[in-house]
This record gives structure tokens, C-alpha cells and sequence, in this order.
């Protein structure tokens, strides 16, 4: 993806907690091999609720609880067959993060939420893009996809839908002064003309139960505003690094080069949600890490993020599988 020309959350928010794991990850585009047990399970969630939800937004009155259960369960088990049948074939290893766990999941949701949501559908999986050139020249348009928007009274309600193992005290406030938290609402203030409020629906994967919690967020049009004067900044800061990256190609040749450009943040980012960051080695291992660009360490490999083509390869796979049955 070409960081200057647009920019997600993902990418943003990565280099808002270390500019070098940015550099590793979106512009070197290094990957660690193997896939997450986390994020396969988040992604056929997802895509589970999706379908349903295009479904109520198309057929309001004529589809039951227990259809868009089966709905969600059927969309999850194609992406599961793709993307964690082929790693995680005994499903007792990985509970709850599983399909049969996911089934239950799914029902418990539907009851529970139908009733709020039926009738209300405005849009799933809208995407958006705030065109930020009247801050200045040269700067990306900021991207984003928003799972599910609702009708709420006059105004409207954002839905991000997330998985989580447990809600802990800081959970409210780490979504309340999130990046992702202001894109969304900027967003719908800029599409909709109104300041819409954001609930984030959290799906607890756990072993014991299947809780939903809602975190809902309301904010006045000043946090809009300042949010849009924090993003230039950073957004500023990050093409200044990636002209510099370009400097340091040319005249850091050996591995021990100090580069000038995205600058290592040490601490709390290296170990980061209660593990190691991917690239804590790669830090270690040199201090001009740019000999990997034409090949990859061991354990990595090349895999460019892209947002506006991710859903796309998604559904072409999903697409090529039902040929071939």
C-alpha cells in the first residue's frame, strides 16, 4: 500500500506505538510465518455476522432468529475451512475458539440482539475515506471499513463487533481514546452530518460462558475536531519518515548503520498486551534492518497489508472454493 496516498487505523495505530515495528511490518511488509489462532477465529466471526446482517438489511420482515444464526454459522464455516480447518483440525485444542463454540456463540447473540437491531440496519461493512488535503499538501486520505450502522432515533449508532478472552477495567477507556474510536465517529459526522455514537459489541470467548458487552462511547464535535488535528500530525510525521527511508536506502549499507528514519520506541512497546513484539529480535539482531527488504529473516516472510483489496481476496477464495466443490 502506498502510505502516501491512504492510511488505516492498523497501520496508524502501529506506528503510534513504535515507528520501527510500522517500518517492519507496512513498509518492509514482513510478516511472522505461521497464522493466530486469534485472528482467524476474529475474522470468521466477522465475516458470520456480515452475512447476517445483510440479510436483516435486506429482508427485515421475513427472517427469525434462528435463520440468521444459521446464516452466520454457515458464512463462518466457509471462511473456517479456508483459513483454520487446514491448521487446528481437533477442535477440543483451540476451544473456545472454535467452530462448534462459535455455533453457540452465534445463537446466544441473535436472541439477544435481533430485537434491538431489527429494522434499524442503515449499512454493513460501509467503507469511508476522509480526504485530508485541505490540512496540507501531500497528505493520505484516512481509510476505514465500519461493520454496521443502525438507525438510533434520529440520529445513528456505529457497531464495531470485536472478540475478546475477558472486559478489564481499563477496556472502556483504552476504546474511548482510540484512534479507531474517533476515525469511526469522524466518519459518520462527515457522511451523515450528525455526531453518531459508537458501541463496541464484545464477544467473550471463554471456556466457563458466552457473554456479550456492550461498551457504548458518545462524544461532543470538539474530540472530532481534535482527533483531525492529532491525525495530521502523525500523518505528517510518517511521510517525513518515509522520505527519510528513502535517504537511508542509499547510504545505510551496513547492518550496524544507525537509520534516520522510524526510530526504535523503547518499553512498553516491546512487550506490548502482555507478550513480545514480532520484531523484538529483528530489533536486537541490527541496527540497520534494511538488508531484509530483498530477503526475508527466518521465521518471516512477504505479505504487503492492504485494505481495499483484503475483502476483495477474501471473497474471490471463498469464491474458487465453491467452484471446486
Amino acid at each position: 500500500m502506498d502510505y502516501t496516498e491512504k492510511i488505516d487505523y492498523s497501520s496508524l495505530s502501529t506506528y503510534m506505538g513504535c515507528p520501527r515495528k510500522f517500518m517492519f511490518q507496512y513498509m518492509m511488509h514482513l510478516r511472522p510465518s505461521g497464522n493466530s489462532i486469534h485472528l482467524v477465529f476474529g475474522s470468521c466471526w466477522h465475516y458470520g455476522l456480515e452475512e447476517s446482517y445483510s440479510l436483516l438489511k435486506k429482508d427485515p420482515k421475513n427472517v427469525s432468529a434462528m435463520d440468521l444464526t444459521i446464516t452466520s454459522i454457515k458464512a463462518f464455516n466457509k471462511l473456517w475451512e479456508l483459513d483454520g480447518a487446514p491448521l487446528w483440525k481437533d477442535e477440543d485444542l483451540i476451544f473456545p475458539k472454535s467452530p462448534g463454540h462459535a455455533a453457540n456463540m452465534y445463537k446466544q447473540y441473535w436472541e439477544r440482539f435481533l430485537e434491538f437491531d431489527h429494522g434499524k440496519v442503515l449499512a454493513v461493512e460501509a467503507p469511508f475515506a476522509i480526504n485530508l488535503s485541505h490540512y496540507g499538501s501531500h497528505l493520505p486520505r484516512y481509510i476505514g471499513r465500519i461493520d454496521l450502522i443502525l438507525k438510533d432515533g434520529e440520529g445513528i449508532e456505529i457497531i464495531d463487533h470485536k472478540t475478546a478472552k475477558a472486559i478489564y477495567k481499563i477496556t472502556p477507556q483504552s476504546f474511548e481514546n482510540s484512534f479507531q474510536t474517533d476515525g469511526y465517529l469522524t466518519a459518520g459526522r462527515l457522511f451523515y452530518n450528525k455526531i453518531p455514537k459508537i458501541t463496541y459489541r464484545m464477544a467473550l470467548c471463554q471456556k466457563s460462558k458466552i457473554d456479550f458487552q456492550p461498551i457504548t462511547i458518545s462524544k461532543r464535535a470538539s474530540a472530532i475536531d481534535h482527533f483531525l488535528h492529532d491525525l495530521v500530525f502523525y500523518l505528517k510525521k510518517i511521510q517525513k519518515d518515509i522520505t527519510l527511508l528513502e535517504e537511508d536506502k542509499e547510504k545505510c549499507t551496513n547492518r550496524t548503520d544507525l537509520l534516520q528514519s522510524f526510530h526504535r520506541c523503547y518499553g512498553q512497546a516491546c512487550t506490548a498486551f502482555f507478550s513480545q513484539c514480532t520484531y523484538f529480535d529483528l530489533c536486537r539482531l541490527r541496527n540497520n534492518p534494511l538488508g531484509w527488504i530483498d530477503k526475508a529473516p527466518q521465521g518471516f516472510h512477504y505479505d504487503e497489508w492492504d485494505p481495499d483489496t483484503h475483502d476483495e481476496k477474501m471473497r474471490n477464495r471463498l469464491a474458487d472454493a465453491e467452484g471446486k466443490e
